[in-house]
């Protein structure tokens, strides 16, 4: 175990799988997540339950220890090299952002991604970092093999509210400099509108200003998503909120009787969000998909015949 100079604790493993199948309706069938736990400590993350696998705490440990699959690489060409195994869409970083500052110190990402290319995997990263272009040469060559996607978590582009919910990730315009840099480079990159806060960022004028914003840097939404309140996550939002926005806590207590927000609610949001995005004409994300497998793998095989 280390600790790190921001009081991060290290906690180095060897994890026995990496390719975890995704439960249903959540858009993807297999995830990856070279961390578990993040340094970002987004107040908001779903993710906190995780931490409870260690008899941790969701809400004071989820971005103090932080778990490195030191062997994930290692791990994940054993698996990609199954016969079974049928290529289909991977999403790192589904709950830990894979490009969190420990990425600067154990560099597992580019592993990761020579791995997936190499056996014509695609795959999608989900980001709040800005670090994702240090990889723009790897990301950029995938995507020439394989389908490829980058996605921006985007609260707000309001830096005072991102800088509340968020305060050790970087700020929602140097993600949309950096998600149109890597459009630039030829790699799909969109922005994903997640989650929308109750109260804080789904007014009208809050919408308006993120769609155009995208507008302004052609990027297009990948999806949005209301705010899920995880149990384990619970507890750290509400003390988030009596601190910032007490206001709202009744409100949320009524809302959130369950894990997500009453159905009407989602409705609203759903049509205030879709109508904006028209009005801007924001195109919707359309994921790529990988080239024909059978006719690049005939090509890259070696030539079988005798010369004439």
């Amino acid at each position: 175990m280390r600790t790190t100079k921001d009081k991060t604790r290290i906690v180095e493993i060897r994890a026995k799988h990496v390719l975890n199948r995704a439960p249903p309706g959540m858009g993807f069938r297999w995830s990856l997540n070279p961390y578990r736990g993040c340094q970002h400590g987004c107040v908001y993350c779903y993710a906190r339950y995780t931490h409870t696998f260690f008899d941790l705490d969701p809400t004071r440990d989820f971005s103090r220890v932080v778990f490195v699959k030191t062997n994930v690489v290692e791990v994940l060409r054993r698996e990609l090299r199954r016969p079974s195994w049928r290529r289909e869409r991977v999403s790192v970083g589904t709950a830990t952002d894979p490009y969190q500052p420990l990425e600067g110190r154990y560099r597992l990402m580019p592993g990761i991604i020579r791995a997936l290319a190499e056996f014509y995997t695609p795959f999608t990263i989900v980001t709040k970092n800005t670090f994702v272009l240090a990889d723009a040469d790897l990301l950029a060559e995938a995507a020439r093999r394989t389908g490829v996607a980058v996605i921006f978590s985007i609260t707000t582009v309001d830096p005072e509210v991102a800088h509340r919910l968020e305060p050790d990730t970087p700020g929602p315009h140097q993600r949309l400099r950096v998600a149109h840099r890597l459009r630039e480079r030829g790699i799909p990159t969109a922005i994903a509108l997640a989650p929308i806060l109750p109260g804080i960022t789904d007014g009208e004028e809050a919408l308006r200003a993120y769609f155009r914003a995208l507008k302004a840097w052609d990027l297009p939404l990948a999806f949005f998503q209301p705010l899920r309140l995880y149990e384990d996550t619970r507890e750290a939002w509400f003390a988030f909120l009596r601190t910032h926005y007490p206001r709202l806590v009744p409100a949320y207590r009524r809302g959130y009787t369950r894990r997500d927000p009453p159905r009407e609610y989602t409705r609203r949001v759903s049509e205030r969000v879709e109508s904006l995005r028209q009005a801007f004409r924001v195109p919707l994300f359309e994921f790529p998909h990988p080239p024909d497998i059978q006719g690049v793998l005939l090509e890259d095989s070696p030539p079988t015949g005798r010369a004439s």
